[in-house]
């Protein structure tokens, strides 16, 4: 039988990265977590951290942090059951999400919900594309992700699908993309809004036009230009901008053109901020809800939620 103060102790070491900063939470010496995670180690045989900075957890280690993880849900779950929703001991849930969904439709999807039971929202951002290692990790019980497939243990539920539009400033995409023979002037042209001058955007053009790029994880620029441009990394430059509103100030700022979600793509584009540069080639990213199997009210409520928001914000074709 394992100690849950010792796997506690684990989960704090890995969340606040090393054993001082841990036993400052616990409110214990930093020998007394040495000894406890010691104690861990003997009991399954095996390390279960790496001593790093910051400490991160082995693969024996992430197993028994999703244990735990899923252990304090359905403790909060029975906690609840029998004295209702306890003030004193909120309910945290983790959830691992992308910073567009973040950015737009996500928080108003769960605010009223996390408002009436008093629970604690904890996110944690990444692409995408990764949020499911968090989920396999034990460092959330739920993600959004663009894997279909369920993992282990997990269920998979779609949500609905995410388009990007490939857009710019006027001024950018007169500076960047327009044919060096009838280069508009920004004096002498109101109709910079008009994108048909910009629809014959060509290789040559992308590789000297700087791009913004959300982060060095997200392929999403990479498979727009190998897709429809036969580009390869390196053929083009690109600033890396790791942070939703940043990123889309970037681009309003006319630092460079980029690829936004149609949430916060078309509101701009319908009052003349930004301009389509490819209205024919966008590109579609299906969001999925990824959950552990096991029966906690906190997790269905939060599927409930999200699926409700999204059926009104997301494409569902």
């Amino acid at each position: 039988m394992l100690e849950y103060a010792n796997l506690k102790a684990l989960a704090v070491v890995v969340s606040e990265g090393g054993f001082d900063r841990a036993a400052k939470v616990l409110h214990i010496t930093q020998s007394a977590v040495s000894q406890r995670i010691r104690q861990l180690e003997e009991k399954v045989g095996q390390s279960l951290l790496i001593r790093s900075n910051p400490v991160v957890a082995t693969p024996t280690g992430k197993r028994l942090l999703r244990h735990y993880s899923q252990v304090q849900l359905l403790e909060s779950e029975l906690r609840a059951e029998m004295d209702a929703d306890d003030p004193n001991h909120p309910t945290t849930v983790r959830i691992a999400v992308n910073a567009d969904s973040l950015a737009t439709w996500f928080l108003p999807a769960l605010a009223g919900m996390f408002i009436r039971h008093a629970w604690l929202l904890e996110l944690i951002v990444d692409d995408e594309s990764y949020t499911h290692h968090l989920l396999k990790n034990g460092e959330a019980v739920g993600c959004v992700t663009t894997t279909e497939v369920p993992m282990a243990g997990c269920s998979s539920e779609f949500l609905g699908t995410m388009e990007y539009l490939c857009v710019a400033t006027p001024e950018f995409a007169a500076r960047y993309f327009s044919e060096p023979s009838d280069t508009p002037s920004l004096s002498d042209n109101p109709s910079l809004s008009d994108t048909s001058s910009f629809n014959a955007i060509n290789q040559a053009q992308l590789a000297k036009a700087p791009a913004v790029v959300f982060s060095t994880k997200d392929k999403l620029h990479e498979k727009f230009l190998a897709q429809y441009f036969n580009m390869t990394p390196g053929q083009w430059w690109q600033h890396t901008i790791p942070s939703s509103e940043s990123f889309l100030e970037a681009i309003n700022l006319s630092l460079g053109y980029g690829l936004v979600g149609h949430l916060q793509a078309k509101p701009l584009i319908d009052r003349g901020i930004l301009i389509e540069l490819t209205p024919e080639r966008r590109m579609r990213v299906p969001l999925f809800w990824q959950h552990w199997n096991i029966k906690a009210k906190q997790t269905t409520l939060v599927y409930r939620a999200l699926a409700a928001t999204a059926q009104h914000n997301l494409l569902q074709a």
